[in-house]
């Protein structure tokens, strides 16, 4: 069946053609209820629910939702599938299980997650559960261990660079918007308001700042240590109560472990700066994250099953592990800077700004964000443990 944009009708009809997936629902296709709940710039989202079940069905859009003229490639959908299906034994429960893919349809169907709500929705509704980073902190170490040269034969590594090399068009996307135009005069970058320009400026002719960033983009690009989700924000995040799940790993590459980390915590640093009452919550959130991680990681690094460190004893080992985690945490503290200037002055800004109330509460929300990102990135490579990482976040 060549590809076509779904619509509520026409999914319908598609399920009914797919008999496991139709006897998850039950009753009768005229009784399913599908509700279109697209949020994101480029998928189409349907929950489909019948008597015995429910369905996610989530269809990739040959465009940018909000941008039509900007082409999108289909098979992006295929590297979201092969990542649930490469992490999905790891990380369960804390992602959506994938139940079917169609690869002519670009069409995933996975587990639906009702009543579960995006955390970055969560957190500005003062609805979020606390405690949720460390369930995130344990997902991104397990799904490092399940595919790094580390912990992994380098064959396992290699099927991975194999089979995610070809999602170029949406790492073209993160080189572009989170490592490149915002420090640059660029058309994708929305307006800043007028108070705020001459931040802007300073940040497209800061040199030290460009240096910087270029070993960030050099680490991004070369540094091929395990599977990314590639775009882990509060919005790729569902909870309900202490239930919660990864989604959207589209952007799924092979890259530097602390690039998944850096913006997970990127996103948290910028609601602390839209809502400063918050301090408290988000550092207890970013330590409960590393905390979690660095844990997790340590257990389940303790014994060998990679190439990588095949020689060391146990002592090397332990060794070799806590300066491997310095150099995970230098890449987060750098990549978090850079998500927290994209995210503010770049393509796809957040929504947490909305809770300042006035324009001018909104501005020194936006240049505190914009001067702690400058810093984080600076300054990352002189950090050696999270005191210090928390220090320049100035939440202390």
């Amino acid at each position: 069946m060549p590809y076509f944009t779904l619509d509520a009708s026409s999914l319908q009809h598609w399920l009914t053609n797919h008999a496991d997936l139709a006897s998850r629902l039950g009753g009768s296709p005229a009784d399913w209820t599908i509700r279109e709940v697209s949020d994101g710039n480029l998928n189409t989202v349907f929950l489909v629910d019948g008597s015995g079940g429910s369905l996610c069905c989530k269809q990739a859009l040959p465009h940018v939702r909000v941008a039509p003229d900007w082409p999108m490639p289909l098979e992006r959908a295929l590297y979201e599938a092969r990542y649930m299906r490469a992490t999905a034994d790891a990380v369960r429960p804390a992602a959506p299980e994938l139940y079917f893919y169609d690869d002519e349809m670009f069409l995933l169907v996975m587990e639906c997650l009702t009543p579960h709500e995006v955390l970055r929705t969560a957190l500005i509704r003062d609805e979020a559960q606390p405690g949720f980073s460390a369930v995130i902190g344990q997902y991104v170490a397990r799904s490092v261990h399940a595919t790094s040269w580390i912990s992994q034969p380098f064959e396992h590594g290699s099927k991975l660079l194999a089979d995610f090399a070809g999602n170029t068009a949406l790492t073209r996307i993160t080189v572009d918007l989170i490592l490149t135009d915002p420090f640059r005069p660029c058309s994708r970058n929305p307006a800043p308001e007028t108070a705020l320009l001459p931040d802007v400026e300073a940040l497209h002719t800061d040199k030290p700042l460009h240096r910087a960033v270029s070993n960030l983009q050099d680490r991004f690009l070369t540094a091929r240590q395990a599977l990314l989700h590639g775009d882990l924000h509060t919005g790729s995040i569902m909870q309900h109560k202490d239930d919660v799940r990864v989604i959207d790993g589209e952007f799924a590459t092979m890259g530097p472990i602390g690039f998944d980390c850096g913006l997970y915590l990127g996103n948290l640093a910028l609601h602390a700066c839209a809502a400063p009452s918050k301090h408290g919550l988000i550092e207890a959130e970013i330590k409960a994250f590393w905390n979690s991680f660095t844990t997790e990681l340590r257990m389940l690094l303790k014994t060998g099953g990679g190439d990588v460190w095949a020689l060391s004893d146990a002592t090397q080992r332990e060794e070799l592990l806590e300066n491997f985690l310095i150099a995970i945490l230098q890449d987060t503290v750098g990549f978090c800077g850079l998500e927290m200037i994209r995210r503010t002055i770049g393509f796809a800004q957040v929504a947490d700004y909305s809770l300042c109330t006035t324009p001018g509460s909104r501005t020194e929300a936006r240049r505190k964000a914009l001067q702690t990102g400058r810093l984080l990135i600076l300054e990352a490579p002189t950090v050696h443990n999270l005191e210090g990482f928390l220090s320049l976040l100035t939440l202390k």
